[in-house]
């Protein structure tokens, strides 16, 4: 099995080190999300992926617009807003479909099957109308369907993926953590997210630091789904896995 990335920045799923647009091995750095993911999956199939060469792929944001770009030179596969899909949940909706069609070619490429997660922060504002983040996830599960793409996993933290962390750094881990997804998502807002993470770890800490804190920690993925955002990532991502499996 192979597990296709790509997310938004170092600490979220990580970044390339070898300045290119796709990376795997030691060229890829895990951010704190992707230790997560690889506990939540090593439960799941009982061994590491990242102890298999090349099992972990990273497709970095650049080389999805890249991507874009070419796909919009077809004119056949050029994305129009509609009533059920405006601009704001198009964008995501074009890089699920990106990232379907590279993962099925990388599947040829390295004759294995693939399951993609794609990572975007919610980022939400408190303008935004309550069923946003339903829309946005449902334009990335249509983004996959529209690839042919049958494995592709939505990652929508709400507001963002500090919320997620901060449910494990709270004085009481994995407990009452749904009021988190409430927490502004905005970093110059008054207790963001992101400031409340860095007040629990006692200071703010870098991309590399959080990756080393989440694999310091068993990830209680129970706990969490209290917060919608993360139980419908994790049901998802059972759900492929069980599929892949059988």
């Amino acid at each position: 099995m192979i597990l296709i990335l790509s997310g938004e920045g170092p600490s979220d799923l990580g970044m390339c080190t070898n300045a290119q647009g796709r990376c795997s091995d030691h060229n890829f750095q895990s951010g704190p999300i992707t230790v997560l993911l690889e506990q939540l999956i090593e439960r799941r199939l009982g061994y590491a992926l990242a102890d298999a060469p090349g099992a972990i792929q990273f497709i970095s944001k650049p080389r999805l617009v890249e991507l874009a770009v070419k796909r919009k030179n077809n004119k056949r596969s050029v994305i129009l807003p509609g009533k059920k899909r405006g601009v704001e949940t198009g964008y995501f909706h074009a890089n699920a479909l990106d990232l379907g069609q590279a993962s099925l070619e990388i599947e040829t490429e390295l004759n294995d099957i693939t399951i993609a997660v794609l990572f975007r922060d919610h980022d939400k504002m408190r303008s935004d109308p309550p069923a946003l983040w339903q829309q946005k996830w449902q334009s990335m599960l249509d983004g996959f369907h529209r690839a042919q793409f049958p494995r592709g996993v939505p990652m929508l933290p709400n507001p963002k993926s500090e919320a997620w962390l901060l449910c494990a750094a709270k004085k009481q881990p994995f407990q009452h953590c749904a009021k988190l997804e409430d927490v502004p998502g905005n970093d110059d807002a008054p207790n963001s997210a992101k400031e409340k993470l860095a007040r629990a770890l006692g200071g703010e800490k870098s991309a590399v630091e959080l990756a080393e804190w989440v694999r310091g920690i068993e990830f209680d993925a129970q706990g969490a789904s209290a917060m919608p955002s993360f139980a419908a990532f994790h049901d998802r991502l059972q759900l492929v896995l069980g599929e892949m499996l059988h």
